[in-house]
């Protein structure tokens, strides 16, 4: 199933100078390979959707993915993923699986969909997908406080809702959408407006919509993360801020996500995250 090397694919899931690899820098040191295994397993899955095109043959990858995590837990692993997931996380049989199996059947639910009708559907969609995966990352690096759980749940909202309007033309060139119906018809756009790869002035209120829903869903985790658990929750803090900070260059831009992507410089990520996980422990400690 797999030609490249497990070093490769964990690689593209967290390129060096990525928001993902800065925020990883503050992480418990012990928790960093599996939360590497497990962000590359993400991104396995979420990409079948996109690069496969023939709904038998994405079902029938999902079903080898389902197969292959059963092989991982008895160590008898085929991907290099799968065998990172095995060494890094699985060999722990304390840890609740059911967030890798959740990611599977979000990813089923996905290719059912080219459009989603309301944000009731996306929600499920995001939940499965980012949600269940965030929590299973904050569990990995260290959980005291239940309530820290609600923290990675609006967190992996935000994150999935984020990486969905910011590759929202990558996303059109595949034929796909992850933008409401309802709330396209409120704003009075349509798809074929959408495909024209250009950002009208209502395609940018529909854009500004959703940057607002990612913003709340960033505030809520930020305010739900508990003070016992802040120092093991660094990276998810960090991860928020960044894409806080990126979302704000997109709409000082105009929202131009049909036309460009927007990035931050590596060395303003550096600064960020820096900054991100100082101000509330100086705060603390004061």
């Amino acid at each position: 199933m797999a030609s490249a090397s497990r070093h490769e694919l964990i690689e593209r899931a967290v390129p060096r100078g990525s928001s993902l690899h800065y925020a990883l820098l503050y992480t418990p040191r012990q928790a960093q390979p599996g939360l590497r295994a497990l962000f590359a397993f993400q991104r396995e899955l979420t990409r079948i959707p996109l690069e496969v095109h023939e709904p038998d043959v994405a079902l029938a990858k999902l079903e080898w993915w389902r197969g292959e995590l059963e092989r991982a837990g008895r160590g008898q692993a085929q991907h290099p993923i799968a065998q990172a997931l095995a060494q890094t996380l699985l060999a722990d049989h304390a840890l609740d699986r059911a967030p890798l199996l959740g990611l599977i059947e979000g990813v089923r639910l996905d290719l059912e969909y080219g459009l989603y009708p309301s944000f009731r559907e996306l929600s499920d969609y995001c939940h499965r997908v980012g949600s269940g995966i965030a929590e299973l990352a904050a569990t990995v690096c260290g959980c005291e406080d239940p309530e820290t759980r609600r923290f990675a749940h609006d967190l992996g909202m935000a994150l999935r809702l984020f990486s969905l309007l910011r590759n929202v033309r990558l996303h059109l060139d595949a034929g796909r959408l992850y933008i409401p119906e309802d709330e396209l018809a409120q704003a009075g756009v349509d798809y074929a407006q959408l495909r024209g790869h250009r950002t009208t002035p209502a395609i940018r209120a529909l854009f500004a919509q959703q940057a607002a829903r990612i913003r709340d869903f960033f505030a809520s985790a930020l305010q739900r993360l508990p003070a016992a658990d802040w120092r093991r929750q660094r990276g998810g803090v960090a991860l928020a801020e960044l894409y806080l900070a990126l979302l704000t260059e997109m709409e000082a831009a105009g929202f131009p996500l049909l036309e460009r992507r927007i990035h931050l410089t590596p060395i303003n990520k550096f600064w960020i995250a820096w900054r991100a996980t100082r101000r509330r422990r100086l705060r603390r400690d004061f």
